[in-house]
Protein backbone atom coordinates (compact mmCIF):
# COMPACT_ATOMS: atom_id res chain seq x y z
CA UNK A 1 0.00 0.00 0.00
CA UNK A 2 1.23 3.71 -0.69
CA UNK A 3 0.26 6.69 1.15
CA UNK A 4 -0.33 10.78 0.96
CA UNK A 5 0.49 12.14 4.05
CA UNK A 6 -0.08 15.16 5.30
CA UNK A 7 0.39 17.40 8.71
CA UNK A 8 -1.46 20.17 9.33
CA UNK A 9 -0.47 23.79 10.30
CA UNK A 10 -2.68 23.75 13.42
CA UNK A 11 0.01 25.54 15.81
CA UNK A 12 1.11 23.32 18.98
CA UNK A 13 -1.67 21.28 18.04
CA UNK A 14 -2.11 17.47 15.71
CA UNK A 15 -3.94 16.55 12.86
CA UNK A 16 -2.32 13.97 10.93
CA UNK A 17 -4.08 13.20 7.44
CA UNK A 18 -3.46 9.71 5.79
CA UNK A 19 -4.43 8.72 2.81
CA UNK A 20 -3.87 5.37 2.00
CA UNK A 21 -4.28 3.43 -1.31
CA UNK A 22 -4.37 -0.67 -1.13
CA UNK A 23 -5.18 -1.92 -4.95
CA UNK A 24 -7.65 -0.29 -6.61
CA UNK A 25 -9.65 1.05 -2.39
CA UNK A 26 -8.40 4.48 -0.72
CA UNK A 27 -8.90 4.45 2.52
CA UNK A 28 -8.56 7.91 4.74
CA UNK A 29 -6.88 7.44 8.40
CA UNK A 30 -7.40 11.07 10.50
CA UNK A 31 -4.96 10.97 13.82
CA UNK A 32 -6.25 13.37 16.28
CA UNK A 33 -8.27 17.15 15.21
CA UNK A 34 -6.67 19.92 16.86
CA UNK A 35 -7.94 22.20 19.13
CA UNK A 36 -11.82 22.51 18.67
CA UNK A 37 -11.66 25.94 16.74
CA UNK A 38 -9.32 23.80 14.29
CA UNK A 39 -12.25 21.41 13.24
CA UNK A 40 -13.24 23.98 10.46
CA UNK A 41 -9.18 24.06 8.69
CA UNK A 42 -8.82 20.21 9.19
CA UNK A 43 -12.75 19.56 6.87
CA UNK A 44 -11.42 22.50 4.60
CA UNK A 45 -7.95 20.97 3.76
CA UNK A 46 -9.91 17.55 3.59
CA UNK A 47 -12.81 19.11 1.14
CA UNK A 48 -10.28 20.57 -1.38
CA UNK A 49 -7.54 18.38 -1.81
CA UNK A 50 -8.87 14.95 -0.94
CA UNK A 51 -12.59 14.66 -0.95
CA UNK A 52 -12.77 15.51 -4.88
CA UNK A 53 -10.35 12.73 -5.68
CA UNK A 54 -11.82 9.91 -3.74
CA UNK A 55 -15.30 7.59 -4.28
CA UNK A 56 -18.53 9.55 -1.61
CA UNK A 57 -18.25 6.09 0.31
CA UNK A 58 -14.62 6.02 1.33
CA UNK A 59 -14.22 4.81 4.38
CA UNK A 60 -12.69 7.24 7.19
CA UNK A 61 -10.65 5.62 9.88
CA UNK A 62 -10.39 8.51 12.84
CA UNK A 63 -7.58 7.73 15.74
CA UNK A 64 -7.42 9.97 18.82
CA UNK A 65 -4.02 9.42 20.58
CA UNK A 66 -5.03 11.09 24.13
CA UNK A 67 -7.60 12.98 25.52
CA UNK A 68 -5.37 16.89 25.72
CA UNK A 69 -7.28 19.36 24.28
CA UNK A 70 -4.92 20.07 20.97
CA UNK A 71 -5.84 16.41 19.75
CA UNK A 72 -9.40 15.83 21.15
CA UNK A 73 -10.91 19.07 20.52
CA UNK A 74 -11.79 19.16 17.09
CA UNK A 75 -12.78 15.33 17.12
CA UNK A 76 -16.55 16.09 18.02
CA UNK A 77 -17.28 18.61 15.35
CA UNK A 78 -14.68 15.90 12.80
CA UNK A 79 -17.51 13.20 13.96
CA UNK A 80 -20.61 15.18 13.35
CA UNK A 81 -19.26 16.29 9.61
CA UNK A 82 -18.11 12.18 8.75
CA UNK A 83 -20.87 10.67 10.45
CA UNK A 84 -21.87 7.53 8.96
CA UNK A 85 -18.79 7.63 7.01
CA UNK A 86 -16.81 6.84 9.42
CA UNK A 87 -15.89 2.98 9.41
CA UNK A 88 -13.82 2.70 12.76
CA UNK A 89 -12.76 5.42 15.41
CA UNK A 90 -9.86 4.25 17.59
CA UNK A 91 -9.97 5.98 20.75
CA UNK A 92 -8.37 5.19 24.97
CA UNK A 93 -11.46 6.13 27.07
CA UNK A 94 -9.80 7.01 30.61
CA UNK A 95 -13.07 6.79 32.73
CA UNK A 96 -13.66 3.50 31.50
CA UNK A 97 -11.00 2.50 33.95
CA UNK A 98 -11.31 5.49 36.79
CA UNK A 99 -14.01 5.37 39.33
CA UNK A 100 -16.95 7.78 40.39
CA UNK A 101 -14.44 8.04 44.09
CA UNK A 102 -11.77 8.80 42.46
CA UNK A 103 -13.44 11.16 39.64
CA UNK A 104 -15.55 13.10 42.33
CA UNK A 105 -11.82 13.45 44.00
CA UNK A 106 -10.22 14.78 40.90
CA UNK A 107 -13.12 17.24 40.27
CA UNK A 108 -12.91 18.43 44.07
CA UNK A 109 -9.27 18.97 43.45
CA UNK A 110 -10.48 21.06 40.51
CA UNK A 111 -12.36 23.24 42.24
CA UNK A 112 -10.05 23.89 45.48
CA UNK A 113 -8.70 27.43 45.73
CA UNK A 114 -6.09 25.25 47.64
CA UNK A 115 -5.44 22.55 45.35
CA UNK A 116 -6.29 23.22 41.99
CA UNK A 117 -3.20 23.61 39.10
CA UNK A 118 -3.00 23.80 35.81
CA UNK A 119 -2.31 19.77 35.88
CA UNK A 120 -5.32 19.07 37.68
CA UNK A 121 -7.46 21.40 35.61
CA UNK A 122 -5.49 19.61 32.46
CA UNK A 123 -7.16 16.57 33.86
CA UNK A 124 -10.91 17.19 34.66
CA UNK A 125 -10.95 18.96 31.38
CA UNK A 126 -9.70 15.70 29.17
CA UNK A 127 -12.52 13.29 31.19
CA UNK A 128 -14.58 16.21 30.19
CA UNK A 129 -13.69 16.21 26.57
CA UNK A 130 -14.06 12.33 26.32
CA UNK A 131 -17.46 12.68 27.85
CA UNK A 132 -17.95 14.67 25.05
CA UNK A 133 -16.81 12.38 22.31
CA UNK A 134 -18.85 9.08 23.92
CA UNK A 135 -22.03 11.21 23.04
CA UNK A 136 -21.73 12.11 20.06
CA UNK A 137 -20.52 8.83 19.13
CA UNK A 138 -23.08 7.17 20.47
CA UNK A 139 -25.31 9.61 18.19
CA UNK A 140 -24.38 7.90 15.68
CA UNK A 141 -24.18 5.01 16.51
CA UNK A 142 -20.27 4.37 16.12
CA UNK A 143 -19.11 2.06 18.48
CA UNK A 144 -15.21 3.29 19.70
CA UNK A 145 -12.70 0.54 19.75
CA UNK A 146 -9.83 0.77 22.41
CA UNK A 147 -6.18 1.34 20.52
CA UNK A 148 -4.06 -0.72 22.71
CA UNK A 149 -0.90 -2.47 21.09
CA UNK A 150 -3.10 -5.60 22.51
CA UNK A 151 -6.16 -4.84 20.15
CA UNK A 152 -6.41 -7.35 17.24
CA UNK A 153 -7.41 -4.97 14.30
CA UNK A 154 -9.35 -6.20 11.04
CA UNK A 155 -7.51 -4.53 8.62
CA UNK A 156 -3.56 -4.23 7.66
CA UNK A 157 -3.57 -0.27 7.02
CA UNK A 158 -1.63 0.08 9.82
CA UNK A 159 -0.21 -1.13 13.44
CA UNK A 160 -1.15 0.25 16.73
CA UNK A 161 2.41 -0.01 18.57
CA UNK A 162 1.72 1.52 22.00
CA UNK A 163 0.62 1.81 24.45
CA UNK A 164 -0.03 -1.81 25.68
CA UNK A 165 -3.06 -2.58 27.84
CA UNK A 166 -0.82 -2.89 31.08
CA UNK A 167 1.32 0.35 29.81
CA UNK A 168 -1.86 2.49 29.60
CA UNK A 169 -3.17 1.50 32.81
CA UNK A 170 -0.07 1.67 34.77
CA UNK A 171 0.42 5.63 33.72
CA UNK A 172 -3.65 6.46 34.24
CA UNK A 173 -3.12 5.04 38.10
CA UNK A 174 -0.05 7.52 38.10
CA UNK A 175 -1.85 10.59 36.95
CA UNK A 176 -5.43 9.71 38.10
CA UNK A 177 -3.87 9.81 41.40
CA UNK A 178 -5.91 12.26 43.98
CA UNK A 179 -3.00 11.96 46.91
CA UNK A 180 -0.45 12.23 44.33
CA UNK A 181 -2.09 15.04 42.56
CA UNK A 182 -2.90 17.19 45.87
CA UNK A 183 0.97 16.80 46.19
CA UNK A 184 2.09 18.18 43.20
CA UNK A 185 -0.78 20.98 43.29
CA UNK A 186 1.39 21.97 46.57
CA UNK A 187 4.67 21.33 44.82
CA UNK A 188 4.79 22.54 41.64
CA UNK A 189 8.13 23.85 40.10
CA UNK A 190 8.02 25.88 37.40
CA UNK A 191 10.77 25.04 34.35
CA UNK A 192 13.48 26.86 34.17
CA UNK A 193 13.97 29.48 31.20
CA UNK A 194 15.41 28.39 27.98
CA UNK A 195 19.14 29.07 27.77
CA UNK A 196 19.83 30.39 23.79
CA UNK A 197 23.79 29.46 24.58
CA UNK A 198 23.27 26.00 26.02
CA UNK A 199 20.91 25.60 23.06
CA UNK A 200 24.06 25.28 20.70
CA UNK A 201 26.64 24.10 22.94
CA UNK A 202 25.26 21.20 24.42
CA UNK A 203 22.51 20.49 23.24
CA UNK A 204 22.01 16.43 23.53
CA UNK A 205 22.93 16.87 27.45
CA UNK A 206 19.38 19.30 27.16
CA UNK A 207 17.69 16.31 25.62
CA UNK A 208 19.40 13.33 28.26
CA UNK A 209 18.47 15.37 31.22
CA UNK A 210 15.83 13.68 33.09
CA UNK A 211 12.80 13.20 30.55
CA UNK A 212 10.31 14.32 32.28
CA UNK A 213 6.80 13.77 29.86
CA UNK A 214 4.06 13.48 32.11
CA UNK A 215 2.21 10.31 32.14
CA UNK A 216 -1.03 11.63 30.51
CA UNK A 217 1.18 12.05 27.23
CA UNK A 218 3.14 8.67 27.97
CA UNK A 219 -0.48 7.01 27.03
CA UNK A 220 -0.25 8.74 24.00
CA UNK A 221 -1.47 6.22 21.14
CA UNK A 222 1.93 5.24 18.60
CA UNK A 223 0.86 4.52 14.83
CA UNK A 224 3.50 2.96 12.21
CA UNK A 225 2.22 2.68 8.39
CA UNK A 226 4.64 0.56 6.06
CA UNK A 227 4.40 1.50 2.41
CA UNK A 228 4.91 -0.55 -0.95
CA UNK A 229 8.64 -0.20 -0.32
CA UNK A 230 8.85 -1.21 3.23
CA UNK A 231 9.75 2.27 4.73
CA UNK A 232 8.15 2.80 7.85
CA UNK A 233 5.93 5.89 9.01
CA UNK A 234 5.81 6.77 12.50
CA UNK A 235 3.20 9.03 14.43
CA UNK A 236 4.01 9.78 18.16
CA UNK A 237 1.82 12.11 19.01
CA UNK A 238 3.49 13.31 22.69
CA UNK A 239 4.35 10.12 23.61
CA UNK A 240 8.07 10.06 25.34
CA UNK A 241 10.89 7.96 26.24
CA UNK A 242 9.46 4.98 28.65
CA UNK A 243 6.34 4.81 25.70
CA UNK A 244 9.09 4.03 23.36
CA UNK A 245 11.32 1.70 25.55
CA UNK A 246 7.67 0.01 26.40
CA UNK A 247 6.76 -1.00 22.52
CA UNK A 248 10.30 -2.32 21.71
CA UNK A 249 9.52 -4.07 25.09
CA UNK A 250 6.40 -5.65 23.31
CA UNK A 251 8.13 -6.40 20.24
CA UNK A 252 7.47 -3.99 17.63
CA UNK A 253 9.74 -2.21 15.34
CA UNK A 254 10.12 1.46 15.18
CA UNK A 255 13.35 1.71 14.85
CA UNK A 256 15.00 2.93 11.21
CA UNK A 257 11.99 4.39 10.40
CA UNK A 258 11.58 6.72 6.95
CA UNK A 259 9.32 9.26 8.52
CA UNK A 260 9.41 10.24 12.20
CA UNK A 261 7.10 12.68 13.91
CA UNK A 262 9.04 14.57 16.55
CA UNK A 263 6.71 13.76 19.73
CA UNK A 264 5.14 16.84 21.59
CA UNK A 265 5.41 19.45 19.18
CA UNK A 266 9.24 19.44 19.54
CA UNK A 267 10.04 19.21 23.36
CA UNK A 268 12.95 18.21 24.62
CA UNK A 269 10.73 16.14 27.69
CA UNK A 270 9.84 13.56 25.44
CA UNK A 271 12.70 12.29 23.34
CA UNK A 272 16.36 11.81 24.16
CA UNK A 273 20.12 11.60 22.01
CA UNK A 274 19.38 7.34 22.21
CA UNK A 275 16.03 7.80 20.71
CA UNK A 276 17.30 10.48 18.19
CA UNK A 277 19.29 7.61 16.68
CA UNK A 278 17.01 4.90 17.12
CA UNK A 279 14.48 6.26 15.32
CA UNK A 280 17.15 7.34 12.79
CA UNK A 281 14.73 8.54 10.12
CA UNK A 282 15.38 10.54 6.70
CA UNK A 283 12.93 13.08 7.82
CA UNK A 284 11.64 14.36 11.31
CA UNK A 285 8.09 16.29 10.84
CA UNK A 286 6.64 18.12 13.88
CA UNK A 287 3.67 20.65 14.30
CA UNK A 288 4.90 23.37 16.55
CA UNK A 289 4.14 27.06 16.71
CA UNK A 290 7.76 28.04 16.69
CA UNK A 291 8.21 29.38 19.79
CA UNK A 292 11.56 28.93 22.06
CA UNK A 293 10.34 25.64 23.63
CA UNK A 294 8.46 24.12 20.51
CA UNK A 295 10.12 23.09 18.51
CA UNK A 296 12.92 23.31 21.28
CA UNK A 297 16.36 24.12 19.56
CA UNK A 298 18.19 21.42 21.37
CA UNK A 299 16.52 19.01 20.14
CA UNK A 300 16.80 20.37 16.04
CA UNK A 301 20.67 21.07 17.16
CA UNK A 302 20.70 17.20 18.50
CA UNK A 303 19.36 16.16 15.42
CA UNK A 304 21.70 17.82 13.18
CA UNK A 305 25.15 16.49 15.62
CA UNK A 306 24.29 12.67 15.34
CA UNK A 307 21.76 12.64 11.81
CA UNK A 308 23.40 14.76 9.41
CA UNK A 309 21.67 13.30 6.81
CA UNK A 310 18.74 13.72 8.36
CA UNK A 311 16.10 16.29 7.52
CA UNK A 312 13.58 18.28 9.94
CA UNK A 313 10.13 19.75 9.00
CA UNK A 314 8.03 21.98 11.02
CA UNK A 315 4.62 23.22 10.27
CA UNK A 316 5.44 26.61 11.89
CA UNK A 317 7.88 27.06 8.86
CA UNK A 318 6.31 26.94 5.37
CA UNK A 319 2.89 25.77 6.47
CA UNK A 320 1.45 22.13 6.38
CA UNK A 321 3.29 19.37 5.35
CA UNK A 322 2.86 17.00 2.34
CA UNK A 323 4.36 14.02 0.79
CA UNK A 324 3.64 10.68 -1.50
CA UNK A 325 5.00 7.88 -1.23
CA UNK A 326 4.48 7.52 -5.06
CA UNK A 327 3.87 10.57 -7.14
CA UNK A 328 2.41 8.87 -9.68
CA UNK A 329 -0.76 7.02 -7.33
CA UNK A 330 -1.91 10.10 -5.83
CA UNK A 331 -2.96 13.86 -7.41
CA UNK A 332 -0.22 16.75 -7.80
CA UNK A 333 -0.66 19.24 -5.57
CA UNK A 334 1.80 21.97 -6.86
CA UNK A 335 2.99 23.44 -2.84
CA UNK A 336 6.48 24.73 -3.03
CA UNK A 337 9.33 22.64 -1.76
CA UNK A 338 9.33 22.18 1.77
CA UNK A 339 12.68 23.79 3.45
CA UNK A 340 14.00 21.92 5.91
CA UNK A 341 15.01 23.90 9.55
Amino acid sequence: MDFSIDMLDLGNADCNIIWTKEQSQNYITIIDAGNPNDAKKIIAHYKKYIEPNIKENTPILIINSHPHKDHIGGLVDLVHFFNSKIARFYYNDPTKYINEDKRGGIKELSESILYSNRRVKKVMQSIKDVESLKEVLSQYNIQPIEAFSDTVLDHNLFEIVGPSKEFYLEQLEYFTNVDRLKFMSLNTIKEADVNEVDEGLKPCSILDEKNDSSAENLTSVLTKFTDSKGRKYLFTADAGIDSFESAVNNGYDIKDLHICQLPHHGSRRNISTNWVSNFDPKQFWVSANGSAKHPRKAVISCIKKNLPHCKVFSTHKGGSKHINSTNSLFPERNWTTAKSL
